[in-house]
């Protein structure tokens, strides 16, 4: 995978992490912007808009660890990479591809979960800006 979050601050207690459940044939890097993908908190990569982010890997997962439970940071400063379209300084951020964020377009409460964080800087496509992530 390419353009994994790096995280500059951890916040709360430690970043506040939460485990979700994750396959146990998949390879997932650390700093992968993840998805809540099913119900009984499982989590996988994100690959596009309209997904529910529920943090950032914490850990690296190869496709052979046997591991199936992972810890997503859930309240931190991390850099992030920008897809196409606008990334703003102050506006909400929503997955918008594997880890790529772009402007949050929709404000319906049902769409309200794709929110990653809020832009810290305004950043040009494929370029890193700093977001605020508080889940």
């Amino acid at each position: 995978m390419a353009n994994e979050a790096t995280i500059v601050t951890l916040l709360g207690n430690q970043g506040d992490p939460v485990e979700f459940t994750v396959a146990t044939g998949t390879a997932i890097p650390k700093g992968t912007l993840m998805q809540l993908s099913a119900t009984g908190g499982v989590a996988s990569a994100s690959s596009g808009d309209g997904e529910f982010f529920c943090g950032i890997a914490a850990i690296e997962k190869t496709t052979t660890d046997g591991i199936v439970k992972m810890p997503c940071i859930t309240h931190c400063v991390a850099l992030m990479t920008a897809g196409t379209g606008a990334t703003t300084f102050g506006q909400p951020q929503k997955l918008s591809g594997a880890n790529l964020v772009i402007d949050a377009d929709d404000d319906t409460i049902a769409n309200s979960r794709e929110v990653v964080g809020l832009s810290l800087d305004t950043v040009a496509d494929g370029n890193q800006g700093s977001v605020l992530v508080n889940l």
